[in-house]
């Protein structure tokens, strides 16, 4: 059995815990909604007021819906859409016309992911090469060597790219691209860590 004066020691602190605790929560109660946000380091995002609808010959480069023309790549989702929550983008015929495909790179601060809508596509993640058909696709966490290539000469297919969070400066580096011209500099996300895929010993070493 405890003592009086044991029993009387742990009454003492669970009072003092509960006052503590009922510190804690009127002060927070007391705090605004958005100073809150703050003190627990969320951020409020400001989301659009209602949803946008792109047609397919429509792209949406620093959230300017206009009607593709020459371009290389289409921005389907900016990031100023999705308040730097995403960016979404495809490729289009002209982009696909050479094989080939961007260096070995990593993003530090941005999850992608490649989804195949049609065609084929070569993905690789670290030091492995997938062959990507229609409805494939890769989850690509930051930090991890990556890229893609395209197999085929005049290839008939599309390859859609997400970045998560979204970034102006990657933006900016895709609506480069899209215009014809390859950045020689860029602040975006991004560190070429590796050779593109040779397609060609891809082919040679794959299994039938």
């Amino acid at each position: 059995m405890l003592s009086n004066l044991t029993l009387a020691f742990f009454q003492i602190q669970k009072s003092k815990a509960m006052k503590r605790k009922n510190f804690i929560m009127t002060g927070l109660l007391a705090v605004p909604a958005l100073s809150l946000g703050k003190i627990l380091d969320f951020k409020v995002f400001h989301r659009a007021s209602k949803g946008i609808f792109i047609k397919a010959n429509e792209s949406r480069f620093y959230g300017e819906q206009k009607t593709i023309s020459n371009e290389l790549l289409r921005c389907v989702v900016s990031n100023k859409d999705a308040d730097g929550q995403l960016l979404m983008g495809t490729t289009l015929p002209s982009s696909l016309k050479y094989k080939g495909g961007p260096p070995l790179h990593v993003h530090k601060l941005q999850d992608e992911v490649f989804f195949v809508v049609s065609g084929e596509f070569l993905i690789q993640m670290d030091k492995e090469i997938f062959m990507a058909k229609a409805g494939d696709a890769a989850f690509i966490p930051r930090g991890t060597p990556h890229t893609f290539a395209n197999p085929h000469e005049n290839n008939p297919g599309s390859l859609i790219s997400i970045h998560v969070p979204g970034s102006d400066a990657m933006e900016a580096y895709f609506k480069t691209i899209a215009s014809g011209n390859f950045p020689q500099e860029t602040s975006a996300d991004l560190s070429d860590v590796g050779s593109p895929i040779d397609i060609d010993a891809y082919y040679k070493n794959v299994k039938p």
